[in-house]
């Protein structure tokens, strides 16, 4: 019998995260155990129905609790101005959404840390929780329930940069959103693997790519290229790149095939005082800070592997 890994997916779905979804959807070896939701891609009023809608696409029946709508100390995102939702979509599914039905589920009622540490209790192995947001709810999580740190596998998150950014010259949008949780984070005790820009934007799919995913996959296919179609466009026009990014895909397709991704283990801490660099990931490669490596980063990433689990995820709902 094939074993699962557990798995609790934190989500701000958005298009990347629904594209991260569908390869959890699809997987053989993984078990969502729970799904919680956090503010960034959209508000977390947008995220959770979003998440709900998309779940129930894919057929997937697990428990989703709501989480933070803020910064641990930052002021809320005002969202009226906030530049994910030209990329993401003002309902955070590319604008098409609505060809979608409305969720038959709500949300449980309980918060979203209360139910990572519920389905972390109730788990008889290690948990890993895959996080395709800023880290809010899982900094609040660990704080909450230290007791729990060695019930977790590791935190595989999408975020952080150990060269560039994309919220500001150095500062990554999931990281920079709540540098303060990052840091609590990158300090915990629990393992970490952090697959930021540095690998993840590599991870483009091109129209040739999405077509692909309409012709395999049903209507579920048709949705998932509509979705993309915005989102592509975006990063056509501003990033000067074939397609759109599928950064949120990354952490869960390493935890279906390890070579998809090349590894250092080194130092992360996130810079907090900057003025143009608060939320920085500093990530010290050649070990200058003599500090203990902390944190498993994603270096590169093998696209056509990860575009081809995609499209092969896709199948199952053909």
């Amino acid at each position: 019998m094939l074993k699962k890994r557990p798995i609790i997916m934190d989500v701000d779905t958005g298009v990347d995260d629904t594209l991260s979804l569908l390869l959890v959807a699809a997987a053989e070896n993984l078990d969502l155990k729970a799904v919680t939701t956090v503010f960034g891609n959209c508000a977390v009023d947008v995220t959770t129905p979003n998440t709900l809608k998309i779940l129930e696409l894919y057929g997937m029946d697990v428990p989703v609790a709501a989480g933070a709508y803020r910064p641990v100390i930052d002021p809320p995102i005002d969202y009226s101005i906030a530049p994910m939702v030209d990329i993401h979509g003002r309902d955070g599914l590319g604008n098409v959404g609505d060809r979608l039905p409305a969720p038959t589920k709500q949300p449980v009622n309980m918060t979203a840390v209360d139910l990572m540490a519920k389905a972390i209790k109730e788990c008889d192995e290690k948990m890993t929780i895959v996080a395709t947001g800023p880290l809010t709810n899982i900094a609040h999580f660990l704080l909450a329930y230290p007791d729990l740190h060695e019930k977790v596998e590791c935190i595989a998150f999408m975020g952080g940069a150990a060269f560039g950014g994309n919220m500001g010259f150095s500062v990554e949008a999931n990281i920079g959103h709540d540098p303060d949780a990052a840091q609590i984070v990158f300090m915990s005790d629990v393992p970490k693997y952090m697959f930021g820009l540095d690998a993840t934007m590599a991870c483009f799919i091109t129209d040739d790519e999405r077509q692909a995913l309409a012709d395999n996959g049903g209507e579920t296919g048709k949705f998932l290229q509509a979705c993309l179609q915005q989102y592509s466009d975006i990063y056509k026009a501003l990033g000067g790149l074939p397609g759109a990014v599928l950064h949120d895909s990354l952490p869960v397709a390493w935890l279906l095939d390890e070579t998809v991704v090349e590894l250092a283990h080194c130092h992360v801490e996130v810079e907090l005082k900057g003025v143009k660099t608060r939320g920085c990931t500093v990530t010290d490669l050649r070990g200058y800070s003599k500090k203990p490596a902390n944190t498993y980063v994603a270096m590169k990433a093998d696209r056509e592997k990860l575009i081809g689990m995609h499209i092969e995820a896709v199948k199952k709902f053909n």
